[in-house]
């Protein structure tokens, strides 16, 4: 060791994991971010497992949780067992409340750690008005973050508790790619939920061009076996888009937003693999912070056929698109790859960067295009 240089004591970190209940593939972004914790932490990770009857009395307690405090006396046969030790730092990653129900599986969590943080990805205020007892036993936590900012306000109201907005990212050291857009041989990527006039649209204009769209086709949630996989698979297919569509939060689903206006993961995954933006964002306060350089997305208009003429007009001018890919890609780089989400729940506890922190943070700049030059005085590091 260097003379004079005090190495950091060891912060010991343990991650609770919903990744063997929660199959859903929506539900891979969170366990990234999960994974990529452990890495900068050195830290642990608790997986909850289903055992005998887990369906029928997780059912019994979600119905209860709806309506009384009382469902904490209903187990949900999530099997995991009591810690042993005791952690600096306990992290609890869920998409929505009802995730909560699981935490039974470590009885004696909160006595053994010295400072938590509840990492939720998907909160409605329509969410948090159905299931209130349930997101009152936040308030067990230090510190709430949220990727919704509309709920941020709320949710610390009714809990008593520091919320900060905390948006999806993604893992750029598996996502990033500067390929040149003549290895790109996808023309066009639209994940997931969509607009069904657009899509229509695309369908016929992409084939009568003989363009490459790709799109999804199943229905109903697709489940997964092996998030990495799906993650690394998904990374490799905009990797080979040159465009990705983008839009709202819960598209299509006027019944669960009800008028709120929310944006997600998606935002960032397309230029973090390198491909130009199209689609639809929100001008709120929250999104514009994140997103603060215009080829973050180049929004389309309402008119589906118009909006599809415009994807194709993009697609004949490869040097714009690359343009843009560049200068995405270098501020996904620099602001939101999951080591910048972490950094601000340590900074909220006034807890230092590890030495890993820091070598990503160096893996990340020696990744960004050199040719990226435009709004690079928007960037921080």
């Amino acid at each position: 060791m260097e003379f004079g240089v005090v190495p950091m004591p060891k912060r010991n970190v343990l991650v609770f994991s919903q990744r063997a209940i929660q199959t859903n593939a929506s539900r891979c972004s969170g366990y990234e971010f999960e994974d990529v914790i452990c890495d900068l932490e050195g830290g642990d990770l608790a997986v909850a497992r289903p055992s005998k009857g887990y369906d029928r009395k997780f059912r019994a307690r979600r119905w209860m949780s709806k309506r009384s405090g009382l469902f904490r006396h209903l187990p949900s046969c999530a099997d995991h067992g009591p810690l042993q030790e005791d952690y600096d730092l306990f992290v609890c990653g869920i998409q929505k409340p009802l995730e909560l129900l699981t935490l039974d599986a470590i009885p004696n969590w909160r006595e053994r750690s010295r400072l938590a943080v509840c990492v939720i990805e998907e909160l409605w205020l329509t969410t948090i008005d159905q299931f209130r007892p349930l997101v009152k036993t936040l308030s067990e936590f230090d510190l709430i973050t949220c990727a919704f900012a509309g709920s941020c306000k709320e949710l610390s109201r009714l809990t008593g508790r520091p919320v900060i907005h905390l948006p999806g990212a993604a893992g750029m050291l598996r996502f990033a790619d500067d390929r040149p857009s003549n290895e790109r041989p996808v023309d066009v990527y639209y994940m997931g939920r969509r607009r069904e006039d657009l899509h229509q649209e695309l369908l016929k204009l992409l084939g009568a061009r003989d363009e490459f769209y790709i799109y999804d086709t199943g229905v109903g949630a697709p489940v997964v076996t092996d998030h990495v996989a799906h993650r690394d698979y998904f990374a490799s297919l905009v990797q080979r888009s040159k465009i990705f569509v983008v839009d709202y939060a819960k598209i299509g689903h006027v019944d669960q937003i009800r008028g709120e206006i929310a944006w997600g993961p998606r935002h960032v995954e397309g230029m973090a693999g390198g491909a130009a933006q199209v689609g639809y964002a929100p001008d709120t306060a929250d999104y514009l912070s994140h997103f603060d350089w215009p080829e973050a997305v180049s929004r389309l208009p309402e008119d589906p056929a118009e909006a599809a003429r415009e994807i194709a007009a993009l697609l004949d001018a490869p040097d714009e698109i690359d343009r843009r890919r560049a200068i995405n890609l270098r501020n996904a780089l620099m602001r939101h790859d999951w080591l910048h989400r972490w950094a601000l729940i340590l900074d909220h506890f006034g807890l230092s960067e590890t030495p890993t922190m820091k070598t990503r943070r160096q893996c990340l700049r020696d990744r960004s295009p050199a040719s990226a030059t435009a709004g690079a005085s928007r960037m921080t590091g």
